[in-house]
């Protein structure tokens, strides 16, 4: 082999190919600079919103109130209507909505499982298994990737927007859309348009349904993911795929 190497007259080298003239590698640098700087920006949010949610939910456990209800702050009155300019998503305990009607796969009584496990589970079987009154709030947590390591962020799932205050809709990130208008009565929001410019929407179907069961949604801007009716070993990629969506909107936001 040496004897080849010896014989061998290299055109290019690592050197030569970095020193060329008509290259300028100064936009890889800056390129990956950025890419850097705003994976920082990513983590740190995270981590953030991860205190400010652990503070949160060991504050609500010594109460032994859970994560919802007047105890916390929140004001069961409805709110009036208001047109958020500007929106940015604001720090501490973001919020995921989900449909109160029981025709809905997620609800508030199955979301946990779904999102944290990877399994679903029928709305009409865990309320058979619930030995509690309906909760007012669920939280589930998920491990976000970044370029350094994983980091934990909490979520607080709810199913009464009109109990949101003002600044609760800036925490707002996500909504289950039952595929109905009059889900949005009364939202602070001018249309449908600014709704899921400023929320990631996601749509929960079957996939034996047919395709009019998606007709409505498919004119919003929305996610639509499957479940199998019987093939539970599906549902966690189900799952996986609402929180890679979520992930790459939050990414999004962060910047804006």
């Amino acid at each position: 082999m040496s004897l080849i190497y010896a014989n061998e007259t290299p055109l290019k080298d690592r050197e030569s190919l970095l020193e060329r003239k008509s290259r300028d590698f100064y936009g890889v640098l800056v390129a990956s600079t950025r890419r850097e700087e705003e994976s920082q920006r990513f983590e740190s949010q995270h981590r953030k919103d991860g205190l400010v949610a652990k503070s949160r939910l060991m504050g609500a456990d010594e109460r032994g109130i859970g994560c919802g209800g007047d105890e916390l702050g929140y004001d069961s009155a409805a709110k009036p209507k208001m047109h958020l300019k500007g929106r940015k998503i604001r720090e501490g305990v973001h919020i995921i909505l989900v449909p109160s009607a029981f025709q809905t796969l997620i609800t508030i009584y199955n979301v946990k499982e779904f999102l944290e496990d990877g399994i679903y589970i029928p709305t009409d079987v865990k309320v058979k298994q619930m030995k509690r009154p309906k909760p007012e709030c669920v939280t589930v947590q998920k491990k976000f990737s970044t370029d350094r390591n994983r980091v934990m962020t909490a979520y607080e799932v709810r199913d009464k927007p009109s109990a949101l205050k003002a600044d609760d809709w800036d925490r707002v990130v996500a909504v289950f859309v039952l595929g109905k208008e009059w889900q949005f009565k009364d939202w602070p929001f001018k249309d449908r348009v600014e709704i899921f410019n400023k929320i990631i929407g996601f749509f929960m179907r079957l996939e034996d349904d047919s395709v009019e069961s998606a007709k409505i949604v498919k004119q919003w801007n929305v996610k639509i993911i499957s479940i199998s009716k019987n093939k539970r070993h599906k549902d966690r990629a189900a799952a996986l795929e609402v929180w890679d969506r979520l992930e790459e909107f939050m990414r999004s936001r962060s910047h804006t």
